[in-house]
């Protein structure tokens, strides 16, 4: 029984089974002590449950936080892309009815900056008017009239400016004008041959006169007063050939000037 005794270590009986054995034996078992039998198993120390519950709550947040990033992330994608798929659209779209347009009324019927307004109606009046050299007092005026007879205003076409000297004159511009019987000013235009126009003094000396413009087989250009609009077109241009620069004076001009009321 001692024997079990001191084969468990646990046991309430061991420091008398040391006891026995010393008496029996004759043995001096001094400095030999029993085995503290108290429990001392190290509990483990456990979290504060208030910084458990901390850590799990800061691994939900971030584990939210990485499903909302990568959702936002995909919302982005998908709006970069409808967007581009409506730009993309938009420009077909337009693409297409530029080619309707075309298809439909000629290129002719595209406006293009600077270019009169194309317009459907009748106009109040028509004239065709031809500058030939040796003209020198050239000068053809038009009475604007109403369908009924009745009097609107009046428009023109004139020499505005002539370069070198000697007979026959050579006209270097002409002046295209536009009278309004209700409108308080004349609207003029000034149509120059290409020497004078790329001269900076004699295009700002005649820019007094009128907006000066570049006078081109085609040309196209628009006056407007209060109650009338003109269009004039240059349907037809020859320069002369002197010792003069190139292209510095007429030859021969025709103009089409059709009004009406606005």
């Amino acid at each position: 029984a001692y024997l079990g005794a001191l084969a468990d270590p646990q046991s309430d009986r061991t420091a008398e089974a040391l006891n026995y054995i010393q008496n029996f034996y004759e043995l001096d078992l001094t400095g030999i002590e029993a085995p503290d039998t108290t429990d001392t198993t190290v509990e483990p120390v456990r979290d504060d449950p208030a910084e458990e519950e901390s850590e799990g709550s800061f691994g939900k947040v971030l584990l939210w936080g990485v499903i909302i990033l990568v959702l936002l992330g995909a919302s982005g994608g998908a709006v970069y892309y409808l967007s581009n798929r409506e730009q993309e659209k938009s420009i077909e779209d337009d693409t297409s009815l530029s080619s309707y347009l075309s298809e439909q009324f000629g290129n002719n019927e595209i406006e293009e900056p600077g270019k009169p307004a194309a317009r459907s109606d009748a106009p109040l009046n028509q004239w065709m008017t031809t500058y030939v050299k040796g003209d020198d007092l050239f000068d053809d005026s038009f009475s604007i009239d109403s369908p009924t007879g009745e009097f609107l205003g009046e428009c023109g076409v004139g020499i505005a400016d002539m370069i070198g000297v000697g007979d026959p004159k050579k006209v270097s511009a002409f002046e295209v004008w536009l009278f309004d019987k209700n409108d308080i000013q004349t609207v003029t235009k000034v149509l120059m041959s290409n020497h004078l126009f790329e001269d900076d003094h004699s295009r700002n000396r005649l820019a007094a006169k009128g907006e000066p413009i570049l006078a081109e087989v085609g040309q196209e250009l628009a006056l407007e007063t209060a109650t009338l609009q003109m269009n004039v077109r240059v349907v037809d241009i020859s320069f002369g050939q002197s010792a003069l620069p190139d292209n510095s004076y007429f030859d021969r001009i025709t103009l089409e000037l059709t009004v009406w009321e606005k």
